[in-house]
């Protein structure tokens, strides 16, 4: 080192020690640049010319050339500010008072940042309190996995009804527990925060960022750092994590490499997973370690996420699920499911909306009495929308919606309403005829642009997109769509998205239906197999091509479908549901298309003469049960060939609810339903009075002796049931042996693998031809094999590993079998398959022990 002496001027030190300084300080020049703009040896021109360099070791160098141009002054200051970091990094600790300073400074930018909420279609300048307006959002610890075959709001429905089921095995936590260890061994750092749309993932960000500004004891990290994947999606260029930091936080370049060296007290909250541009790539193998490496933005969240990048930083990331997959495999240490609203939450969103009691009592009350609305009510954008329906509704129908898209069409109308009557107000001579010509052509061109972003899975626009040309300068854009300001430095750009993401698939479906815009390709097949992502698109299309919805969109917006596409539409659903049907293929969107219709002559139309109704595997939602009912009570007096209710959540309650439909079935399948005895009673009493069931499925049903004794005594009325499949229950010997009387007649095939018997008592069983208790049978149980593993294909892994805990009791002999053979072959094939492309560390061991057990 070089001493500063009188043989030594402070200009020939800076001269002398020009090389090693660049490899010092290249670690923290921002701070030392700050630091000498802050005694005035530096201008902010002088700092304007030096962050204009590319990277941290030219910047040192610009500063370096800058020195020796200002002169003795200059390199003095330079000196002893170099000095005090020199210091500071052998002590190990900054000045405390300093550090706090920045610290508090730090909260009062997120405090001030996080003060306001934007309120789905606030207005322009209009402040909306955070404090007053955050209504608690219930978080459930866990991995939650969601059916890829439905859409992510349809899948969460029935995910919600599963958590309501478990609810004593499900832990809910609070924002202030997200990082709180579950044991002593497993630090939790990284923590994924799910959930679909508009159930209030970045609201919970804003509440984490509104009590870390507040001083809440509850975070204990000395700075929470929060970047938003919208601002990052501008960013086209290499740069490094400093840089990301300090692009809107340059308060803190003084103490940032303290900050940075000491993250085991950073907590960097990365929100919008889902919305990037490149959350596909991030599941990199190009790492960055150090702060200032300068790379791709992928390749610096891929190493932060994967502990390559501050390794001891906490990580707070939030995604919808449809991107949850693309994040690299093993870095996550909790997983929390944001489950939405509960009837209070939904209670207290209103009386904050509103800010009035008795309106939001009656709101609520409205809500309660109507079964669809409080369905939808558990995630908030739903109760915004609600509100905004409710709020207008004396003045539209008297009538209450029934259906998806009735609620949807009123609140369309609702805000139209609201936008023409402050327009009117301000500007009394913009009215009528023209005023409603214009309105029709924004809601054209709202229209179009969300059919084609949602055609390209796409939800967020920036206003850069040509696609947004059209909307310029139009007021009513805003009612509609949200707008938030994405900012980088020189680049300063506006990003668009709908109030919710079904608001975007109701506008899509709208265009579609009053203009010559073909189906998506995805429709245009009658298996529409697009994993659920057009679910809601083609129901809010037939609900719009319905008589009673096209006639009031006439007459409140001035926009009429065409009449070769309600044609069209109608032939379309004919078609689908003849398939469908014939095949015993899922059929629960089709029927859901049917509901929103509403029109009994478009169902009797497109009614079949073979009715399979395929609904298995799918936790049922009220939404759907009404579905179902619905069908069947317009198909009243023709008989089911097959009802298959397999594995979709049925109790009591719910066999109560369709228990006059089901003894029109010849087929009845309630298998992987837990079946008390309120429910098996149902069933007898289905079987004391039909005339058409003869095959009755109740696999892991766990029903025992004393149920089947009920059934037993039921069968013997009517005497029809020829075939009963309840393998993996509770049955003993005992059991079986109280079916001595209905074999062979009427019953010829009893199911009863995988119960209570043991080696002797299955033995003595193999002399009744008409009980099965092996696996002898190659072609009875070659098609069971084919329908199981179509249903695994389909499956969820959650699913599939649910269905492998149930199959996978093979015995030795079993294996010697053909049928055998090749079923556990395909199982293991696709186990396999599922691994490769697993997310969750859990899941996957799981998957990895069947893959062991499988092993031939």
């Amino acid at each position: 080192m070089v001493e500063i002496d009188a043989c030594h001027s402070c200009l020939t030190a800076v001269r002398v020690l020009r090389v090693s300084l660049v490899d010092e300080l290249e670690g923290r020049i921002d701070s030392v640049l700050e630091d000498l703009v802050g005694q005035e040896a530096f201008t902010r021109d002088d700092r304007e010319e030096v962050l204009c360099q590319p990277g941290p070791r030219a910047r040192v160098r610009k500063v370096l050339d800058i020195v020796e141009c200002k002169g003795e002054e200059a390199a003095k200051v330079f000196l002893s500010v170099r000095s005090h970091y020199q210091l500071t990094k052998n002590a190990g600790q900054p000045p405390s008072t300093e550090y706090k300073k920045v610290q508090q400074k730090h909260k009062d930018f997120l405090r001030r940042r996080s003060e306001s909420m934007l309120f789905y279609n606030s207005r322009h300048g209009e402040k909306i309190l955070f404090s007053e307006h955050y209504v608690n959002l219930l978080l459930v610890d866990g991995h939650q996995a969601l059916e890829i075959k439905r859409h992510e709001v349809l899948a969460f429905g029935q995910k919600r009804l599963s958590l309501q089921h478990k609810s004593g095995l499900q832990r809910k936590i609070t924002p202030a527990e997200l990082f709180l260890r579950t044991s002593e061994k497993c630090p939790i750092k990284k923590v994924l925060v799910t959930g679909v749309a508009g159930i209030g993932k970045t609201v919970l960000v804003q509440k984490i960022l509104f009590d870390f500004g507040g001083n809440k004891d509850h975070l204990a990290f000395d700075f929470v750092i929060h970047m938003s994947f919208r601002d990052l999606n501008l960013i086209d260029k290499p740069t490094n994590f400093r840089e990301l930091v300090l692009r809107k936080n340059r308060h803190l370049s003084k103490e940032l490499d303290y900050i940075l060296d000491n993250d085991d007290k950073l907590l960097i909250i990365l929100d919008g997973f889902d919305e990037f541009r490149h959350y596909r790539s991030c599941n990199t193998d190009v790492f960055v370690n150090e702060p200032e490496e300068d790379a791709e933005v992928k390749e610096i969240l891929g190493s932060l996420l994967q502990g390559e990048l501050l390794p001891n930083a906490s990580v707070m990331l939030t995604s919808r699920p449809t991107a949850i997959n693309h994040i690299p495999v093993g870095c996550i240490d909790r997983y929390v499911l944001i489950a939405g609203f509960s009837l209070a939450e939904v209670q207290d969103f209103f009386l904050r909306y509103f800010q009035d009691t008795t309106v939001a009592d009656r709101v609520f009350s409205t809500v309660l009495a109507n079964e669809l609305m409080l369905t939808l009510c558990y995630i908030p954008a739903f109760c915004y929308i609600v509100c905004c329906i409710l709020n207008e509704s004396k003045d539209l129908c008297g009538e209450s919606p029934k259906t998806m898209t009735d609620i949807y069409v009123q609140y369309l109308v609702a805000l139209l309403r609201s936008h023409t009557q402050s327009r009117t107000e301000t500007c009394p001579k913009v009215q009528g005829a023209k005023t409603n010509q214009q309105l029709s052509n924004i809601v054209l061109k709202l229209g179009r642009l969300a059919f084609k972003k949602l055609v390209e899975h796409q939800t967020l626009f920036y206003s850069s997109d040509q696609d947004l040309a059209g909307l310029e300068g139009c007021s009513l854009v805003s009612t509609f769509l949200d707008t938030t300001v994405a900012q980088e430095p020189g680049c300063t750009e506006e990003v668009f998205s709908f109030a919710h993401l079904t608001v975007q698939e109701f506008f899509a479906a709208l265009y579609c239906a009053v203009t010559d815009q073909p189906l998506p390709d995805a429709m245009q097949n009658s298996d529409n197999q697009n994993n659920g992502h057009l679910d809601l698109f083609s129901r809010f299309l037939s609900g719009i091509l319905s008589d009673r919805n096209s006639n009031f969109l006439s007459r409140q917006v001035g926009l009429r479908c065409k009449e070769e596409k309600v044609e069209m539409y109608h032939q379309k659903i004919t078609t689908d549901l003849t398939m469908l049907c014939e095949n015993g293929a899922h059929i629960l969107n089709c029927l859901h298309c049917l509901f929103e219709q509403q029109d009994p002559s478009v169902t009797l139309q497109a009614l079949p003469e073979l009715l399979r109704v395929n609904v298995s595997d799918e936790m049922l939602t009220q939404m759907d049960h009404n579905a179902i009912k619905y069908f069947l009570t317009l198909t009243e007096g023709k008989i089911l060939s097959e009802l298959d209710l397999t594995g979709t959540g049925m109790s009591c309650h719910s066999l109560r609810d369709i228990q006059q439909f089901l003894h029109r079935c010849q087929s009845l399948w309630l298998g992987e339903n837990n079946l008390d005895m309120d429910a098996v009673q149902v069933i007898a009493e289905v079987l004391k009075v039909s005339e058409n069931i003869t095959y009755l499925g109740l696999g892991w049903t766990n029903i025992g002796d004393e149920e089947l004794q009920v059934l037993c005594t039921a069968i013997r009325v009517k005497k029809k049931v020829t075939e009963l499949w309840m393998e993996g229950n509770r049955v003993s010997h005992r059991g079986l042996l109280s079916l001595a009387d209905l074999t062979p007649e009427p019953l010829h095939t009893i199911v009863a693998i995988w119960n209570n018997l043991d080696e002797t008592e299955r033995a003595s069983m193999c002399s009744q031809d008409s009980i099965t208790v092996n696996f002898t049978d190659e072609e009875l149980w070659q098609e069971w094999g084919k329908w199981v593993f179509r249903r695994c294909e389909v499956s969820s892994n959650e699913k599939l590993v649910t269905v492998l805990h149930k199959v996978c009791k093979k015995s030795d002999d079993c294996l010697e079998l053909h049928w055998a053979k090749t079923f556990y072959s395909q199982l293991s094939q696709l186990i396999k398959k599922r691994i490769q492309c697993c997310t969750e560390d859990d899941m996957c061991k799981k998957l990895q022990r069947f893959d062991s057990l499988l092993k031939l």
